[in-house]
């Protein structure tokens, strides 16, 4: 953090030129049109001004949310990777909760645990109400809801929302304030060092800036952040947390938006990347520095 404190900068998600992640100067590196994306010299982190600009983005939510389903197999390879710690899991925080499956599938597992989830979105914080009854769903923004969440949480989890957050670094800080005593924080993040987001800026690079399309849909509008893996560690010892644990994974076909040739081109080679041991996707297991 720049040493005027957590929130002297202005981000560049904010329409500043801080990075998200560190507050160091970001540097303009690639003008999407609607949008320009930043790269931070320090942790490496990118970043997008898309939403201070309001750039609109062309991903449809739909599939993604009504295929959620999918990621089930993950969800089962977090909760063994858990219980592997041996650490008890008596509650859980799910941040961006969307329509609730993962707090669903946490109380078909075990009724007794103590569910809360935080939901930006009306409509899908109705529906995760619906889907789990016996979950409290709170809506809003997650940073600024976390003054109405009673913690501590054996399990806070991230599926899919970091890319999305202004300010990472300072949610991730009040995340861990949360804890338990052995509680764990579990992040899912787009990996900016990724196949496809580094197909987008190198066209981008190739063509002087003359093709910009590919670059505004492998880093969208209404992504914040794109992490790499310095910046993570970054954040995360900000915050006093340390990785336990990280793995790479990949977004199903079936909750891609898009045509029919375009999912598929891009779950081959999402396929193929994870056979080298890559990802789109970077998973985090934090705990307690200390």
């Amino acid at each position: 953090m720049s040493a005027q404190g957590p929130t002297a900068a202005r981000l560049v998600t904010e329409g500043g030129d801080a990075c998200p992640v560190c507050e160091t100067r970001a540097q303009r590196r690639i003008d999407a049109g609607p949008f320009a994306l930043f790269r931070c010299p320090d942790c490496g982190a990118w970043s997008s001004d898309a939403l201070a600009r309001g750039a609109a983005t062309s991903f449809v939510p739909t599939q993604y949310f009504e295929n959620a389903a999918l990621d089930r197999d993950k969800w089962e390879r977090l909760l063994a990777r858990l219980a592997e710690r041996g650490a008890p899991l008596r509650s859980a925080l799910d941040v961006g909760a969307g329509t609730g499956e993962f707090l669903a599938f946490l109380a078909a597992r075990d009724p007794s645990l103590r569910r809360v989830g935080v939901e930006l979105d009306p409509a899908r914080a109705a529906a995760a109400r619906a889907r789990d009854p016996g979950a409290r769903i709170v809506t809003g923004d997650a940073l600024a809801s976390l003054s109405s969440v009673e913690g501590p949480f054996d399990l806070i989890t991230l599926w899919d929302v970091f890319e999305h957050v202004p300010a990472p670094a300072r949610l991730l800080a009040a995340l861990a304030a949360r804890l338990a005593p052995r509680g764990v924080l579990y992040v899912q993040t787009i990996h900016e060092h990724s196949l496809v987001p580094a197909l987008g800026r190198w066209s981008y690079r190739l063509s002087a800036g003359r093709l910009r399309q590919p670059v505004r849909r492998t880093h969208e509008a209404h992504h914040a952040v794109f992490f790499t893996r310095e910046s993570l560690e970054r954040a995360a010892g900000a915050a006093g947390l340390r990785i336990q644990a990280l793995w790479f994974d990949r977004l199903a076909r079936g909750r891609m938006d898009g045509s029919a040739w375009l999912t598929s081109l891009t779950s081959l080679l999402l396929r193929l990347e994870n056979a080298l041991g890559g990802g789109l996707f970077v998973n985090l297991l934090l705990e307690r520095a200390e």
